[in-house]
């Protein structure tokens, strides 16, 4: 008899967190952080931008999001999927996460 095993699915756990900054930072450059814990990823783990406002960006490999210099006071919003290439194991998986950004 001959069996095929398939993968098992991939146990990332993805979360995210409202992050804050002041406008102040803002008028002097951009400013850099963490805002999404990823858990239990099997495989290389990479971040992309899905949507959100023109001036925040999503840094492939870190995840680390950035606010461009010169963003006014508000609340903004960035969508970001997250994949988990998976390994010999475990297939890849894919989630996405909104983090909200407030500008005081």
């Amino acid at each position: 008899m001959k069996f095929t095993i398939k993968k098992a699915k991939n146990p990332v756990s993805v979360t995210a967190a409202s992050k804050w900054t002041s406008f102040e930072k803002l008028k002097k450059s951009s400013v850099t952080g963490s805002a999404i814990a990823v858990k239990k990823a099997r495989g290389e783990v990479t971040y992309k931008k899905v949507s959100g406002a023109s001036n925040l960006s999503v840094n492939a490999k870190t995840g680390k999001i950035t606010i461009k210099k010169g963003t006014k006071k508000g609340t903004y919003k960035i969508r970001v999927a997250v994949t988990a290439a998976g390994d010999e194991n475990y297939s890849s998986a894919t989630a996405k996460v909104t983090v909200k950004i407030l500008v005081k």
